[in-house]
């Protein structure tokens, strides 16, 4: 319950604080006192309990709040199969991209305090990126053609994946190939490693005509660290994560504390769960040459919902203000207008940092307009509801990403058990 001490050692630096806070265990309600039946959350624990027993992956730890109060805050199967070591509150999972929606908020208490204006070219603020080049197709001969950019992408353009950037691994482009041939995105780069990779690279699309998701928010945490001279981690942990009591929330773990991170579970070929191998798994138990700013981070539910809880109420969170309300709405309104975008789930636009629904009719479950959500790679997903009032956080670990699977269920019972 919260009493890992000693990977506070390790959080993001290598400093030792001279005081920090745990925060106190989730306090559950009754579902009743918030227009919601512990009975209906109870088939949701039940549903979740069965797909375990379908080893349809290892382990399950669940939060569903309202109105400001957790209702449900549930430890399901195991962190480790192998072992028979069940999922606790000190279980910690790797959440990937859910990373990106905190880096955001970093961003954006940057804004309020004046370092950038969304309309900023990037160079402004990366002059390695004055002279960058867009991808227009090949010639005859199967030469690159390129030309320059229409305009400069913004930062505006960066929060919301429309910069010109890309990953590298969800597309077969020659820009895509690029980016895997000089492992643009290399964890044991350093953040000027990055910045001159993709300096070097061109972009995929001229900026603003496009969404595409990328490597942009990586970009994002070289800015907070050229702006505040500080480690990304550090600054999120200064900032956030010890104001918010998030102690549980770090950038990796020592090999001796490897037991609370939870096992990522796949099938193999003949569709049986077999642990997940490789660096993909193991990148979180040593220190990263850089803070990856789209996927570094591990957390637990009830750390999230601090989080999230705070977007929720407006920026604030136990009496503590950290974004403007005007700024969280800036952030979680569908900004993309009439860019083409093709975002793995229907109905929704973006952001800043946060996907959001734009077109509930669009969607097969149960949504409210506005709400905005994302999820890991290792199909960890939340979402905030503000309509309902409504924060639901889902952690597990499992590869291939079968998010929207775990989504579209989630959704449907836990809007059954809304009752008022």
């Amino acid at each position: 319950m919260k009493k890992n001490l000693s990977l506070l050692a390790v959080l993001f630096t290598a400093l030792t604080w001279p005081s920090f806070l745990l925060a106190a265990p989730v306090k559950v309600i009754p579902a009743e006192d918030v227009g919601m039946s512990s009975e209906r959350l109870l088939a949701l624990k039940d549903r979740l309990q069965q797909v375990l027993d379908e080893e349809s992956t290892g382990g399950i730890q669940v939060l569903v709040a309202r109105r400001g109060q957790v209702v449900m805050f549930e430890n399901l199967g195991y962190a480790s199969v192998e072992d028979k070591s069940p999922i606790t509150d000190d279980t910690l999972f790797r959440i990937y991209s859910m990373t990106k929606p905190v880096v955001g908020v970093a961003m954006m208490m940057l804004y309020e305090e004046g370092r950038f204006s969304l309309s900023d070219p990037l160079s402004m603020h990366i002059p390695e990126f004055e002279n960058l080049q867009v991808y227009a197709g090949v010639d005859s001969d199967g030469n690159m053609i390129l030309e320059s950019p229409d305009r400069e992408p913004t930062i505006h353009d960066l929060m919301q994946h429309t910069a010109g950037f890309t990953y590298g691994i969800f597309g077969d482009t020659r820009v895509d190939r690029m980016y895997v041939e000089r492992n643009i995105g290399n964890s044991d780069d350093s953040m000027q490693d990055l910045i001159g990779k993709l300096a070097r690279t061109p972009l995929l699309y001229q900026p603003g005509q496009r969404w595409v998701y990328s490597v942009a928010v990586d970009v994002q945490g070289y800015l907070i660290e050229k702006w505040t001279g500080m480690d990304v981690g550090d600054f999120l942990r200064r900032r956030l994560f010890e104001p918010l009591g998030m102690d549980q929330t770090l950038a990796w773990v020592p090999p001796e504390e490897a037991p609370l991170l939870a096992n990522i579970y796949t099938h193999d070929t003949e569709h049986v769960r077999v642990k997940f191998e490789g660096a993909l798994a193991d990148r979180h138990l040593r220190p990263p040459g850089r803070f990856s700013g789209g996927g570094q981070l591990i957390s637990t539910a009830d750390d999230y919902w601090r989080f999230s809880q705070m977007l929720l109420n407006g920026g604030e969170f136990d009496g503590k203000r950290y974004l403007s309300p005007r700024t969280v709405d800036l952030m979680t309104a569908n900004r993309l207008g009439a860019t083409p975008a093709q975002l793995p789930f229907s109905g929704a636009g973006f952001g800043l940092n946060f996907a959001v629904i734009e077109n509930e009719s669009a969607v097969s479950y149960p949504v409210s307009r506005g709400e905005y959500f994302w999820g890991g790679l290792a199909t960890t997903l939340f979402w905030i509801d503000p309509e309902e009032e409504l924060v639901v956080i889902m952690m597990t670990q499992y590869l291939p990403w079968n998010e929207p699977y775990y989504r579209d269920m989630m959704h449907r019972l836990v809007h059954a058990a809304i009752i008022d």
